[in-house]
């Protein structure tokens, strides 16, 4: 059986106001036009998400939620209003590329729909987790959105003779990774801009350009608070930004003067290498609003007067000529915050002894910041993670921000929620998120970066790098009070792999891995273990072993102050006791057998900004 929702219009008007995050889905490539526009809010209290789609048609919207962008899987939704006024709006499920059928549970909830200037107007609402085996959960990761329209109204459900030909599309979205209230500005905020100025981009796929700039004089004679940061990027090859503090720069050679990250001066190189970063921004991300109450620090005679901008150039076609004049807007206020807060680079060292194995579906690397660094650097409150972007390159698919603690009732190390997960990672989509609440992080936890990869059609190894086609894996987490810690990340021993070679390689080339490894850094390194590992056939067992081989032996940490000194130690194994595991939160909005919908349903509608939503009827009719 089928159901059809039939919704009377005499609604309350909604104020577009009410929608703090938007995306533009598609538009006119001639004149710019929007065609399809998404605004959405979310309640993270009553776990529930209301989106807002306006689209440049007088038939048929589609909207859903897709395992990969495509539409076999994907959790739908199909409205149109009539030519009578009345909107039509069903919950379906794309089990195959046809017509969608009706779900027999309706968890997406109508709350209006309009039709006005030849735009159709349709709001709409459900549950992050429905239980429904037909939808799927929206979670703090990359949701791969769907979309599609139609030029005319369907005649029936059944929505026969109906196709959206070319008007349709998939986008990455974090649904709920953004502040749902950011505060105003203050009264007395200002802003300067850090950008390149008309950089010609190397003709190379991957370039790292950095260049140095000293701080505005108001801001280095007396300490300022920044409240937003803006990214402003000027055409398509900015992969992605990063902005450091630097203690000094020759204001000769450096300021202004864009160099290649590796050829460059060096103190800007030495500028970089765990120093702290005041932003990181990637492809997909926007503006940074911090919350109220917190702001970061910046100028002042006894802090940094400089930074350097480093930018990712990401051009595989090698295309010359092309200039670019990226960077950041930065607002800031004289008023000072709360809490002052910081950046902490966590993760893998950038190493070309991070190394994956090709045709695996799921490796996984590891990066520790171990407890002797958050014992050294954190105070006894410990500090707040209240947002975090997590990065890795091409072949990475999903992270996790573990969080883990020693408790003597597990007689070891047991592991927290996760500060933050992408189990749907996109490289083209990244940003950084606000988590729903901050996480305490005390003296003596060990925060872990935790990548998986696949390296499926890949034929040699993956190792480490900076190109786009080498790996990372590391996250920037946004916290305070703001602390002497810069970065802490960690490495593999290179001595665990001695023993899978052993077994593995040839006598003549276990010999030459030996050497490579002992003696060997830099590109010689990065060439040496693509040709060695490069002759392995790569079986499953061997894949096995090597998975094992590198989190299970030592590995180096690397626990960098805010002033660049920085403590190595050599750290063992991590052995996590109690392993952490979701609990099953699951409450479903569901239709009863009858097709009407439950009254808890109806209870946990979101408050759309305190406006008053009333829905003067809704009619489940059955159709045989």
């Amino acid at each position: 059986m089928w159901w059809l929702a039939l919704v009377g219009t005499s609604l309350l008007p909604l104020v577009l106001g009410s929608f703090p995050f938007s995306s533009t889905l598609a538009s006119n490539q001639a004149t710019g036009q929007p065609l399809y526009q998404l605004q959405w809010t979310f309640d993270d209290v009553r776990k529930t998400i209301t989106f807002n789609v306006v689209v440049h048609t007088t038939g048929w919207v589609g909207f859903g939620l897709s395992p990969n962008g495509g539409m076999v899987g994907s959790d739908v939704v199909i409205g149109w209003v009539s030519g009578d006024g009345k909107t039509y709006f069903h919950d379906r499920y794309a089990f195959a590329m046809a017509t969608p059928p009706i779900d027999p549970s309706q968890d997406w909830i109508l709350l209006s729909g309009s039709e006005s200037n030849g735009y159709t107007n349709l709001t709409f609402t459900r549950k992050w987790i429905t239980c429904d085996s037909n939808d799927r959960d929206i979670k703090p990761d990359t949701a791969r959105v769907v979309f599609s329209w139609g030029a005319a109204d369907p005649a029936d459900t059944s929505l026969s003779g109906q196709y959206h030909g070319s008007n349709r599309g998939s986008v990455s979205l974090n649904l709920l990774g953004g502040l749902v209230n950011p505060p105003p500005q203050p009264s007395d905020a200002k802003n300067f801009t850090i950008a390149v100025n008309e950089v010609v981009i190397p003709a190379e796929p991957t370039t790292y350009w950095c260049t140095g700039f000293k701080l505005p004089s108001e801001i280095i004679t007396q300490k300022r608070y920044i409240t937003q940061i803006s990214p402003k990027i000027d055409g398509m090859y900015v992969h992605h930004m990063q902005l450091y503090q630097c203690l000094s720069l020759n204001e000769t050679t450096d300021l202004g003067m864009g160099y290649d990250c590796i050829k460059a001066t060096k103190t800007i190189r030495s500028c970089r290498l765990g120093r702290p970063i005041i932003i990181a921004w990637a492809v997909g991300g926007n503006d940074f609003i911090y919350p109220n109450g917190i702001a970061f620090p910046i100028g002042g005679r006894s802090d940094e007067q400089y930074v350097v901008i480093e930018l990712h150039y990401n051009n595989p076609s090698m295309t010359s000529g092309v200039r670019d004049s990226s960077g950041f807007l930065i607002t800031y206020t004289s008023i000072a915050p709360t809490y002052e807060a910081g950046v902490l680079t966590l993760g893998y060292s950038v190493t070309s002894l991070m190394i994956i194995p090709p045709r695996d579906p799921s490796f996984a690397v590891y990066g520790t910041c171990d407890s002797t660094c958050t014992t050294t650097a954190i105070p006894s409150t410990g500090i707040n993670i209240f947002a975090n972007m997590l990065h890795t390159h091409l072949v990475g698919r999903a992270v996790t921000f573990r969080h883990l603690r020693m408790n003597s009732s597990c007689g070891g190390l047991q592991e927290l929620p996760p500060v933050d997960q992408n189990l749907q990672y996109d490289f083209d989509f990244q940003q950084t998120n606000v988590l729903t609440s901050p996480v305490n992080v005390l003296p003596g936890d060990v925060l872990q970066v935790a990548c998986t990869y696949n390296t499926t059609g890949v034929n040699n190894v993956t190792v480490g790098g900076l190109s786009t086609h080498d790996e990372m894996c590391m996250t920037f987490a946004v916290y305070y009070p703001r602390v002497e810690l810069g970065a802490c990340l960690s490495g593999y021993d290179h001595t665990n792999y001695i023993p899978f070679a052993s077994s593995n390689f040839a006598q003549a080339d276990y010999v030459a891995l030996t050497t490579l490894l002992q003696t060997q850094t830099g590109l010689s390194l990065f060439s040496g273990i693509k040709s060695i590992f490069g002759t392995l056939a790569w079986t499953q067992q061997q894949l096995s072993d090597f998975q094992a081989a590198g989190p299970n032996g030592n590995s180096y940490g690397y626990c960098y102050a805010r002033n660049g000194s920085y403590l190595q130690q050599v750290n063992p194994a991590i052995a996590v006791k109690c392993v952490y595991s979701a609990s099953n939160t699951c409450e479903a909005t569901s239709a009863t057998p009858d097709g009407t919908l439950t009254a808890r349903g109806a209870r946990n509608l979101p408050a759309m900004g305190g406006i008053l939503l009333t829905i003067f009827a809704i009619i489940v009719i059955h159709i045989s």
